[in-house]
């Protein structure tokens, strides 16, 4: 059936409600992304913050451990040692007493021959040590005659090697022309290895270096590692379980290099200009990557693609929540609008019904009381037959009137219920006497089995008198083809209730409609096609009533045909107060 104008219009705000909010959906889904992409770069340049600060103050701390063993030019050998070993004692008495374990002091004679001493904090002199094949290319080139001005030289200034771990500083001294020694060019005729203490770097120093960067543990947002660049084994980690394993992978890498000229830890090297011009400096070397640490920094909240992502699925999930939200709020809105619309209708088709049902009696009431009023009756058999009339309308418009009063009670919830004794087979008996003239004249047989041990039940004998009464009247009045009514009362095998079968022989009711028939003012397509008088209030008065008892009420199909509306009301034991 077409919708009428009137119908439509919800239907319409819902499609434009629709069509907006999927166009909502779309501009906050681009929207969202535009947040990640601009949160992810945010982020990004934070970390890279984080590590560059953490590398600069670790690269700061152990140039300042080289830069303490700096010496200018111009010491003879003898001198040189021993300016080391004070040197290595005045740093024993700093705070940071632990980071240098000793020094390696590699020299090589005017003949080219490279010699190795090494001393510790607990030494006083110089010992010769053997090359370790670690530093055989620092031997080789010493012996070469290196100036350390190659970018990939290993005497340059702040140059780090690994095994022994130390930061290497060459030994400046005036270059030879021929016989005489031309004052205006240095050359590198050794170096040193300021040893550092690995355990004491992993264990003191850098935890220091991160909690200053970075803030304490358990506030930090940012972990860090120092991982061996050769096979990325991790020499130090803040913390783990978030940046620790073999082979971990940072969201920024950084390779730990000196804040001058050379690539390695260290301040800014410079070899001193003598005589000449003193402001003429050879063109700085490239950079070069060879630091044999990395830092990598990871966000605590997992990788960096996965936090990103994690935010941008948290804001699509709230925009679209909220989506969610206001479409099931339109959608409500227009089923509200709907069910509003659909009860004013039936609210309407109840007082158009009402009126029909009170004009009938009334009009029967008034044309029998104007003919005795008119003397037209006056045999004393037809007088008999005019009362007669008079009382059956004036009860069916009593009942009428007590039907849409017990609605409105139920409709306020001022409707009360007294719980007394009593026996249903006596409320049968009455409700059959009550409507036995109307089944009669309806040509309807009633027919009636009660069990001889009902047990009693406890209510309001009045109420649910009316219940059976609407059962029974709507089952003659929408049955009436059949001919037959059946009810049966009897009690549940466990003892727990009673059960009323009130049956019929009629075209039965659909299953799509058996729970419809109980909603007020609900009338059948049925009841609607053959114009069966009524108001819809019969069934819903009766649910109402039994469930205000604690039972239930239900339609089930009568084997042979038919329907059967079967009620279940509680025993006292089981029945609520």
């Amino acid at each position: 059936m077409p919708l009428r104008s009137r119908d439509r219009g919800p239907w319409l705000v819902l499609s434009v409600l629709t069509v907006l909010l999927v166009v909502l959906g779309f501009l906050q889904y681009q929207w969202t992304r535009e947040i990640g992409r601009a949160a992810a770069e945010r982020r990004q340049a934070d970390l890279q913050r984080a590590a560059r600060r953490v590398a600069g103050a670790i690269e700061r701390d152990l140039g300042q451990a080289a830069i303490a063993f700096f010496g200018d030019v111009g010491p003879p050998p003898l001198d040189r040692r021993a300016f080391l070993i004070e040197r290595l004692q005045e740093w024993q008495e700093r705070d940071r007493a632990g980071l240098v374990s000793g020094l390696l002091l590699a020299t090589r004679t005017r003949s080219g021959q490279v010699g190795l001493e090494e001393t510790h904090t607990s030494d006083d002199a110089f010992h010769a040590v053997a090359w370790p094949d670690e530093l055989r290319g620092l031997a080789d080139e010493l012996a070469a005659g290196g100036h350390g001005a190659r970018p990939d030289s290993l005497v340059r200034p702040g140059a780090v090697v690994e095994k022994p771990l130390g930061v290497v500083l060459p030994l400046f001294g005036a270059a030879e022309t021929g016989a005489a020694q031309d004052p205006r060019r240095l050359s590198i005729d050794g170096v040193v290895v300021v040893l550092l203490d690995e355990a004491y770097l992993r264990e003191r120093l850098l935890p220091r270096v991160v909690e200053a960067m970075l803030g304490p543990a358990p506030t930090r947002v940012v972990e860090v590692a120092l991982l061996r660049r050769e096979d990325r084994v991790v020499f130090y980690a803040s913390d783990p379980a978030v940046v620790g394993g073999d082979t971990q992978n940072g969201d920024v890498e950084l390779p730990l290099r000196g804040r001058g000229r050379g690539p390695g830890f260290g301040p800014d090297f410079d070899p001193p200009p003598q005589g000449g011009d003193a402001t003429r400096r050879d063109p700085p070397p490239p950079p070069r990557n060879d630091s044999p640490w990395l830092l990598v920094a990871r966000h605590r909240g997992g990788t960096f693609e996965a936090a990103v992502a994690s935010v941008q699925r948290r804001n699509l999930a709230t925009g679209f929540g909220v989506l969610a939200l206001l479409a099931a709020t339109a959608l409500v809105l227009v089923a509200s609008a709907q069910r509003a619309r659909r009860l004013a209708r039936q609210q309407l088709e109840f007082v158009t019904g009402v009126t029909h049902e009170l004009n009938t009696p009334l009009a029967a009431i008034r044309s029998a009381g104007q003919n005795l009023a008119a003397g037209i009756v006056t045999e004393p058999a037809q007088v008999r037959r005019y009362g007669e009339l008079l009382d059956k309308e004036g009860a069916r418009l009593a009942a009428l009137v007590a039907q849409v009063l017990d609605f409105a009670g139920i409709e306020s919830g001022g409707r009360a219920y007294l719980k007394e004794p009593l026996s249903l087979a006596s409320l049968l008996d009455e409700v059959v006497r009550d409507n036995r003239l109307v089944l009669e004249q309806a040509g309807i047989a009633l027919e009636r089995e009660v069990a001889p041990d009902l047990p009693e039940l406890r209510g309001d004998a009045p109420a649910l008198r009316r219940a059976i009464a609407n059962l029974v009247t709507n089952a003659a009045k929408f049955a009436a083809t059949g001919r037959w009514i059946g009810i049966r009362a009897t009690a549940r095998p466990d003892g727990r209730a009673v059960v009323l079968r009130v049956e019929d022989r009629g075209p039965g009711i659909p299953r799509e409609e058996r729970e419809r028939v109980f909603e007020p003012f609900y009338r059948g397509p049925a009841a609607e096609r053959n114009a069966t008088p009524g108001s819809g209030l019969g069934l819903s008065l009766v649910r109402h009533v039994v469930r205000a008892h604690g039972g239930s009420v239900r339609v089930e199909p009568r084997d042979g045909g038919g329907a059967a509306l079967v009620v279940e009301l509680p025993t006292p034991s089981v029945a609520p107060a």
